[in-house]
């Protein structure tokens, strides 16, 4: 079996994490493939060498899917990709076409997002079948995009590597209370959420604690104004992206992750599912992909969608749990993660594969 992966987001030595699942799939399908090419673009922040880029990019997709043949053309991210391959599938139909959708193909976070929603209705129309991460992203996209269910697979983001992201003996204090924040700096990723929540929560506490927050975005500058404007600059903890092993680590110091997204393109949440295959319980928004792991009260709890206070009432319900609680918390987050195990997905993934070209 011959196939194709293109992308439009994929990890680089300066942006380890860019794309990551990405990377994750691509190696999931290397035991079903005979070979594998890629064309994937990676992160570039001067405007005018990411035009280049992209121009390239969209070359390269057009002549290679006119001139060369492959069993299986895997696209992930549709929105930014789809003007060349409906190019390339206009003077050639037969090519067999899989796309993996995820936030921002649904729910456009930009107007130049939103006028690309008719390239990907066309290009969703073409692919033979459609992947989504969850089966709320399912539901959307047959909603949407008035799709048959049966031509709609789910695989979760290439699952997580359980060998990896596992519970590890942490050299921690445990007199300080650890709250952890892993994502993007961006708009509705509740970053200044998690900060206003965690101020709140220390308000109302008289336990010594301290943010982790990972991750790095358009807004850097504006977590930073915030940050010194709640008074936190010794309670915070920053981290830029970094790569998955130095991650896991800091996922083992926490006692608990939240995950404040506003975003309803939010497909799936990977870094919630992480979190929790440390042993780490989820402090989460009640929307979208979250709602698919995260069961309140079992393992972690569910807050109201941008409400700091929600935050805060959750970190101090779950700090006033027993140690017993506590660990029956942490005892299910780890159980949680189990069925996105990375084998679990590739198993699901090769007989998908071998469906496509039988």
């Amino acid at each position: 079996m011959k196939i194709l992966v293109i992308s439009n987001m994929f990890p680089s030595e300066d942006y380890p994490s860019y794309g990551i699942f990405v990377k994750n799939h691509v190696c999931l399908m290397e035991e079903a493939a005979d070979e594998i090419e890629t064309i994937t673009m990676k992160k570039e922040l001067n405007k005018m060498k990411k035009i280049w880029h992209y121009l390239l990019f969209y070359c390269r997709i057009f002549l290679t899917l006119l001139f060369k043949k492959y069993d299986i053309v895997y696209l992930h991210y549709a929105s930014h990709s789809a003007f060349p391959i409906l190019c390339a599938k206009f003077l050639n139909r037969y090519i067999n076409l899989v796309v993996n959708v995820h936030g921002s193909d649904v729910f456009p976070e930009t107007p130049f997002q939103e006028r690309l929603q008719k390239w990907v209705a066309r290009l969703l129309k073409q692919a033979s079948h459609v992947v989504v991460p969850s089966d709320y992203f399912k539901q959307t996209v047959i909603d949407r995009y008035q799709l048959l269910p049966e031509y709609i697979w789910i695989s979760p983001s290439g699952g997580i590597n359980r060998d990896l992201f596992a519970p590890q003996e942490a050299v921690k204090d445990t007199s300080t209370f650890q709250v952890g924040y892993v994502g993007r700096i961006d708009v509705d990723k509740g970053w200044d959420d998690a900060l206003r929540g965690f101020s709140k929560f220390k308000q109302q506490s008289n336990r010594q604690a301290e943010l982790i927050m990972v991750g790095s975005g358009k807004e850097n500058s504006q977590k930073e104004a915030l940050i010194q404007e709640l008074g936190l600059q010794e309670d915070v903890r920053c981290y830029d992206l970094l790569p998955q092993e130095e991650l896991v680590a800091l996922y083992n110091e926490m006692d608990v992750f939240v995950f404040p997204s506003r975003r309803k393109g939010e497909s799936l949440g990977l870094v919630g599912i992480e979190a929790m295959a440390c042993g780490v319980p989820v402090i989460g928004s009640q929307i979208a992909g979250i709602q698919g792991y995260l069961i309140d009260g079992e393992n972690g709890y569910f807050t109201e969608i941008g409400n700091p206070y929600s935050i805060a009432e959750k970190l101090l319900k779950f700090l006033a749990n027993s140690e017993e609680e506590k660990q029956t918390l942490r005892s299910n987050a780890f159980h949680s993660a189990i069925r996105y195990d990375q084998l679990r997905v590739q198993k699901d993934m090769l007989a998908m594969l071998a469906y496509l070209v039988k």
